[in-house]
């Protein structure tokens, strides 16, 4: 993963916890992009984060052959468009493809950065309730001022 995060891997980061990114990896199912699931979350996504998305994919050499397939699969389509209703839904497809290959880039590179991938389901549960466990019990203390 890129050392300096830029915004849009910011929002992932904070968006998908690392049951989301587990079952992402494991599950490539659409139903897994859980904070994308409609046309305008995905475009909204799209609309605030788009330079940073295309630099991450052209840098990243394994998204970059996914990137690729779809920007040639979009071209193709869009020149078979008859109509401007179909040109619009094509490139919402292509949007949501975009984005949905940058998030699963982005979790897998989490994934790795953090032990995630060689870890079961329950193993990855178990840490987040440990790491959510410390952050409430950090919280209480800051909220009694620090008081025993």
């Amino acid at each position: 993963m890129q050392d300096q995060p830029n915004d849009a891997v910011k929002a992932v980061m904070s968006n998908y916890s690392p049951i989301d990114v587990k079952r992402l990896l494991h599950n490539h199912d659409e139903s897994m992009f859980v904070h994308h699931q409609t046309s305008k979350s995905i475009i909204d996504f799209y609309a605030e984060h788009n330079e940073d998305i295309h630099h991450w994919l052209l840098d990243d050499s394994h998204a970059f052959e996914y990137y690729a397939d779809a920007m040639a699969a979009y071209n193709a389509a869009q020149a078979e468009c008859t109509s401007d209703k179909q040109r619009h839904q094509v490139q919402n497809v292509f949007l949501k493809d975009v984005v949905y290959i940058f998030i699963a880039t982005v979790c897998y590179d989490l994934a790795a950065s953090h032990d995630l991938l060689d870890m079961t389901m329950q193993e990855v549960e178990d840490w987040q309730l440990a790491k959510d466990l410390e952050f409430q019990k950090n919280r209480l203390q800051l909220i009694q001022g620090g008081k025993s």
